[in-house]
């Protein structure tokens, strides 16, 4: 129809203006030839025509109209501008759950966008195959979160169109996968790249493919991805774009106003991303699953769970959505869905002869939503994306391998060790405290095996995901972290167990200084008192040395956080194939690997302690000073001797007769002796004549012990009654005659104790005895003792320091490992080595403080000397 036959058509149209025009007219300014009217005329559309929307002409009537009307009866009109029959859309009603939007947190919205743009966007679809209609329809399924309760819905048209499209079906989008595919599709073997981690190779980076879309279902771009498209936190382009760098894990977080958000993406747009790779010189596009944390099927959430099977993967994705949110009628913004968390997990393949190629990465989303309410006050939320590289390997099973071995071994030298303890305690039948005891040996030995294998595990991995150039091990998983932390945490607290009862085992000793002075005749005939000076003096020095360890723990602590957190070597737990003694601006978002942060403080602390071992046991000591052989030297030069029971039946003695005879004289004396001595013109210090061998490991008769006790049985006794309750009144009453009498006990019970102990070492006893003899090789390697001792004791050779067993000294493995197990235990929650090395040093220290009291006091109880007179 052109403009003449409009004008035929109405001979008797009248000039008006354009608010007279009625439903069906159109206004022209011209006419046929061109002329400009005085005024505008109305013209009527006639025939299957009507009025454009501009009434500037006519347009043909849609097919579905009754000239150019919409019969109420049999049809329907669709968005103000459709009016089809009404069964053209019968396999989508028109139901009022189909354009509401669900919330995980908010009650549903009756969506204006819906409302307005479903059931037309359905209808060009599926009746006029309109592509970017099938594409908007996609869209609304995407805002729906993949709900497909409602017939009318928009993901019921994709029920049938889960898998790749066909030609058959091409306007359709791909948005689902089918069910119960993902553990096929995220296995599959189709990406043909060897991916390397060298810095300067160009497979080292991760190129991906973005198709954008716009609401209305127009593809707006296909363009290669760059990371920052996916990153609503704010930061430079050159730290977002280091995400996809192979073999690196990537972590960006942060929190913001709600009002910066939506500025910052104030468009919908909806994403399908796509793997870009190169097979044969062609480069191909695989399109990347997409997990979505949000997806509900009925009222179960499958893609939170750990079961692949029942995940339901999809395709397509957007950002920010502040358009559905938009409620019906009230017309305002009653919600808004974000995108929260985006995980890229790229999974690799392990087996050698696929070195370098990898599965489909798999992007995993989570959405997060505010109330209206919310919005207009402007809330901060919280939003991270993170890249992680992940691949299956054996060191899980070889880590259950080796703690089932050596859990087993452990087991079996506590047992061991327990009937050594119940030797040497004079138990000969098993019962309740000699199964606690290899329950508490138990303890020490299985911390032990368990620290050394995480500690290995984590340091293969360090070695070997730093020095590797083609991806052979990668980074643990979180699960697999949570393994290796879980161990080391139990082995933190066998470790205390195993502290508790050593220090327990220390200040329950029992102990005696052996005094050898004898009585000399002064000038009338009388004999001088043996001083009680020298034995108080050996006591204090005894005391000073319990608490002493070979190596300082305080400057252990220091040099090691001066190493990793000054010199910069923590920079090598970043998640990185690169080592970095700084972080650069590249690699801000780059995360720390808890089990690199792990290996990098047990390896430094390692390499610390023996550095500093080495320069006290193989130089300090041997040629600048050694307290523990000073005080052996101090022994012999007082006249003491030190006679200490560990157990029962066993323990330590250090000889410290006096070669000269006696020692209680003036210094020019003294200093004489030991000018003799150093001119080897008298006897050897050892207990056996012609040597210098001055400490035993002794195994005691039973007799000898009960004898022992039975001496010491009144004194312990009246400390027994000094502590039972008693009145004021009552106390002050019998003060007066208890406290000469407990001076007297005491001083009796000493003198009867070292002459007792002085005639069994000179053997002076009749019924009791001892030999001196050295240890069997067997009994050497498994620490004990064969022999019977029931009538004869046995004194055994040592090293020279075995009595440093009832010291922090000789038991600087157990508190070494201790200390390095706190220390990590304290980095793995805190993750700082600065405060962990803080709490490590306290903890040191309290201990410290405690075994010196507690030994003080035993020290002082259990050598019949007053407490008050250790220092």
């Amino acid at each position: 129809m052109n403009l003449t036959d409009v004008l035929d058509a109405d001979n008797s149209s009248q000039l008006c203006e354009s608010n007279l025009c009625v439903s069906n007219e159109i206004i022209v300014d011209r006419d046929i030839n061109g002329k400009l009217f005085e005024t505008r005329k109305c013209i009527p559309c006639v025939g299957d025509t009507k009025p454009s929307a501009d009434r500037r002409r006519c347009e043909p009537c849609s097919p579905f109209t009754v000239n150019c009307t919409c019969p109420s009866l049999t049809h329907e009109i669709i968005s103000k501008q459709f009016c089809i029959p009404r069964n053209a859309l019968s396999q989508w009603p028109d139901e009022e759950g189909a354009y509401h939007i669900h919330y995980d947190f908010i009650p549903s919205i009756d969506s204006q966008y819906l409302r307005a743009h479903l059931r037309s966007a359905l209808f060009k679809c599926t009746k006029l195959k309109e592509r970017s209609a099938c594409q908007a329809v996609g869209n609304m399924c995407v805002l729906s979160m993949y709900k497909d309760s409602h017939r009318g819905g928009p993901c019921r048209l994709f029920r049938d169109a889960r898998h790749i499209p066909t030609s058959e079906n091409e306007v359709i989008p791909w948005i689902y996968y089918a069910e119960g595919d993902a553990g096929t599709v995220l296995h599959r073997k189709k990406i043909t790249s060897r991916y390397r981690l060298q810095e300067e190779s160009p497979l080292n980076t991760l190129n991906f493919t973005v198709a954008k879309y716009t609401s209305e279902g127009e593809l707006s771009s296909l363009q290669p991805l760059e990371s920052s498209d996916l990153q609503l936190c704010p930061g430079s382009l050159e730290t977002l774009n280091s995400a996809f760098r192979v073999g690196a894990w990537y972590h960006h977080s942060c929190s913001i106003p709600i009002s910066q958000l939506l500025k910052s993406f104030p468009t919908l747009e909806f994403f399908d991303i796509y793997l870009q790779f190169y097979e044969e010189g062609v480069s191909k596009l695989y399109a990347v699953p997409v997990l979505l944390k949000n997806l509900k099927q009925g009222n179960k959430y499958p893609n939170q769970g750990a079961d692949i099977l029942q995940w339901q993967l999809t395709r397509r994705f957007f950002l920010v959505d502040s358009l559905s949110g938009i409620e019906n009628r009230v017309d305002t913004l009653a919600a808004v869905r974000f995108l929260k968390s985006v995980v890229l997990q790229v999974k690799m393949l392990h087996e050698v002869e696929e070195e370098g190629r990898i599965y489909p990465p798999l992007l995993i989303l989570e959405y997060a939503e505010l109330k209206g309410e919310e919005v207009e006050s402007n809330l901060n939320v919280n939003l991270s994306f993170s890249v992680e590289f992940i691949m299956e390997n054996d060191l899980p099973h070889i880590i259950d391998v080796s703690l089932g071995v050596s859990s087993a071994f452990a087991v079996v030298w506590s047992a061991i060790q327990t009937w050594s303890y119940s030797r040497r305690n004079g138990r000969v039948t098993i019962d309740a405290v000699t199964l606690t005891e290899l329950l508490l040996i138990s303890c020490g030995h299985l911390a032990n095996m368990f620290f050394v294998i995480m500690t290995c595990a984590s340091l293969f991995v360090l070695v070997y995901y730093k020095g590797q150039s083609v991806t052979h091990i990668l980074l643990p998983t979180s699960a697999q972290e949570y393994f290796i932390y879980k161990y080391v945490m139990a082995a933190f607290l066998l470790k205390t167990i195993e502290i508790v009862r050593l220090v327990w085992r220390q200040v329950t000793i029992d102990i005696f200084l052996i005094d050898w002075e004898k009585p000399r005749a002064t000038g009338n005939a009388t004999s001088q008192p043996i001083s009680i000076w020298r034995t108080y003096f050996i006591a204090n020095e005894f005391n000073e040395i319990q608490t002493k360890r070979k190596t300082n723990p305080y400057i252990q602590l220091l040099l090691t956080v001066f190493i990793l957190n000054i010199i910069g070597v923590e920079h090598w737990a970043l998640a990185h194939p690169k080592l970095f003694l700084s972080v650069p601006n590249t690699q801000k978002n780059t995360p720390y690997s808890d089990t690199l942060r792990f290996a990098l403080g047990v390896s430094i602390f390692i390499a610390v302690y023996l550095l500093q071992y080495f320069f006290i046991v193989c130089i300090y000591e041997r040629y600048i000073k050694n307290e523990i052989q000073q005080f052996i030297d101090v022994c012999s030069i007082a006249n003491i001797s030190v006679f200490i029971l560990a157990f029962e039946n066993y323990g330590y003695y250090i000889h410290g007769r006096s070669v000269h005879g006696f020692a209680d004289t003036d210094m020019y004396t003294i200093i004489s002796q030991l000018c003799r001595e150093e001119e080897d013109l008298v006897a050897h210090r050892g207990l056996i004549p012609a040597s210098d061998q001055q400490t035993f490991q002794m195994y005691i008769p039973p007799q000898l012990r009960a004898y022992y006790s039975q001496v010491k049985a009144p004194l312990m006794m009246g400390l027994q009654l000094k502590h039972l309750p008693i009145t004021v009144s009552a106390a002050f009453k019998i003060k007066m005659l208890n406290s000469s009498f407990d001076v007297n006990r005491s001083v009796q019970a000493y003198h009867n104790m070292n002459k007792f102990l002085a005639a069994f070492l000179e053997h002076a006893l009749k019924d009791l005895d001892y030999e001196v003899k050295d240890k069997q090789f067997m009994e050497s390697l498994l620490d004990i003792e064969f022999l019977d001792t029931s009538d004869k004791g046995i004194f055994y050779y040592d090293n020279g320091h075995s009595f440093d067993d009832v010291m922090f000294y000789g038991n600087e493995f157990t508190l070494f490992t201790f200390d390095i197990i706190l220390f990590s235990c304290c980095q793995i929650f805190s993750q700082n080595y600065l405060l962990s090395a803080i709490y490590t040093a306290f903890v040191a220290k309290l201990i410290t403080v405690f075994r010196s009291i507690w030994g003080r006091k035993n020290l002082a109880k259990k050598t019949l000397i007053d407490e008050r007179f250790l220092i």
